[in-house]
């Protein structure tokens, strides 16, 4: 009697595959950040836009290094939802992360305590601190909403379906025109840039909870053992240093460009420039989900690679385009509505993205080929790294308090990203333990929670 078939393996991923898996992140990032940008923008045309802007930069700041922890929970869904029970428990970790946030931020706000971070720590002025206070409160709303989109999310790039992920963040942006319309009538300065921001997070998180129903409940309830919250804890503490240290990137050099002869213009400055090169570059961290999602093998480690030297040599000639005057003048004063003042200070630091573009979007890919190993420590290592960089390029503000903030902005940026490339690259290509049993690149074999 013959025996039964083996079940087909896996076929093999193609350059082909990652630009379809890729493509609608592109979409989604650049919709994400645009609304970041519109944002900017809308404030820029509000009463005294130099404040308004300082303000809104300074709490959106704080809230991206306090909320980071949240953001990892698209990983570690990626990781670990295996059935309707493992969602059950990511989202009752995930939600206790989210309330501990959301808690800090309101002591922030409410109290003295922020008066003593945004003012005395960072240096800004009494106007912008009662701005940045008022705005804190409307933007730690957001963390236990995006608990629910981001595990969601997860669910919809286990099948591949990320163009529907597309689908929801268009929502957002058109959502988000309507709300900065009417929000004025309610708020003013830099709160009703926060209290849209909110609303339309919370508008794309119930499109995406709608979306990944099906497939939420196609798991089966239980399929194996329980996953115990320190085995998250364990895989997602390091990713959490990392988001934080990624977001505290902008928090920490806020603090450096609060030391500078004219802090509200380079707030405010550094506030549009971050917006920027998010708008335009951040669809390159997006490689980290896609290796983590794509590889493998080390057939596929190679096709992915290819991909992405691809992208990165895209996203490298978009930047250069900055080096057309007339561009830069239409986007820094036609699109964004900036004065002339913050627009020459930003003008500079446009024509770095180019560089960045390059760190961004490798440090990406090497994380992701970690992820994919569960190899999360040496992540959490590089992030440190990062941040040490950082402050390393920040403190010469000290020195030179004349300097252009926009540009020392930039100039820790690429620092940061850059060691991270160069820290995380380190370890996936060094040697490794040879295991024939395991699928992943030599180099990932080795430990894989190391």
């Amino acid at each position: 009697m013959d025996s039964p078939s083996a079940a087909p393996a896996p076929r093999a991923v193609t350059v082909k595959d990652a630009y379809w898996f890729f493509l609608p992140l592109i979409f989604m990032s650049n919709m994400m950040m645009i609304s970041h940008s519109i944002i900017y923008g809308f404030l820029a045309r509000l009463p005294d836009p130099k404040l308004t802007l300082a303000a809104y930069n300074v709490a959106f700041s704080f809230h991206s290094v306090a909320g980071s922890p949240v953001w990892t929970a698209v990983m570690t869904g990626l990781a670990f939802i295996s059935d309707r029970r493992s969602v059950h428990r990511l989202l009752q970790f995930n939600l206790i992360i989210a309330a501990v946030i959301t808690a800090t931020g309101y002591v922030m706000g409410l109290t003295p305590l922020g008066d003593v971070v945004f003012g005395d720590v960072i240096g800004a002025s009494p106007e912008v601190v009662q701005g940045a206070k008022h705005a804190l409160l409307l933007f730690m709303l957001i963390p236990p909403i995006s608990i629910f989109r981001s595990l969601s999310y997860a669910l919809l790039m286990r099948n591949r379906l990320t163009i529907v992920i597309t689908i929801g963040t268009f929502l957002r942006l058109v959502s988000l025109a309507g709300y900065l319309l009417v929000l004025p009538h309610f708020l003013h300065g830099a709160s009703v840039g926060a209290a849209a921001l909110f609303l339309c997070i919370a508008t794309e998180s119930v499109l995406a909870m709608i979306l990944a129903y099906r497939f939420y409940f196609a798991l089966p309830h239980a399929a194996g053992g329980e996953t115990r919250m320190r085995e998250f804890w364990r895989f997602s503490w390091p990713l959490m240093l990392v988001q934080a240290s990624e977001n505290g990137v902008a928090f920490t050099i806020n603090f450096f460009l609060g030391r500078l002869a004219a802090p509200d213009l380079a707030l405010a400055a550094f506030g549009v420039m971050d917006g920027l090169w998010k708008l335009l570059l951040s669809p390159l961290r997006n490689l980290a989900q896609t290796a983590q999602t794509l590889v493998r093998t080390r057939e596929e480690l190679h096709t992915v690679f290819r991909f992405v030297v691809q992208v990165v040599a895209g996203f490298i000639a978009v930047a250069a385009l900055f080096y057309v005057p007339q561009i830069r003048t239409w986007v820094l004063e036609g699109a964004l509505g900036l004065t002339a003042e913050i627009a020459n200070t930003i003008a500079p630091a446009l024509l770095l993205f180019v560089v960045l573009a390059f760190v961004l979007g490798f440090s990406a890919f090497t994380r992701g080929l970690l992820l994919s190993a569960r190899v999360t420590g040496p992540i959490a290592k590089a992030a440190g790294v990062r941040l040490a960089v950082v402050i390393a390029v920040g403190s010469f503000s000290l020195l030179h308090p004349h300097l252009n903030g926009a540009l020392l902005g930039v100039l820790a940026l690429i620092g940061g990203f850059g060691s991270e490339m160069l820290v995380l690259g380190w370890r996936v290509l060094r040697p490794a333990v040879d295991n024939p049993y395991s699928p992943l690149p030599p180099a990932l074999r080795d430990d894989r929670t190391a």
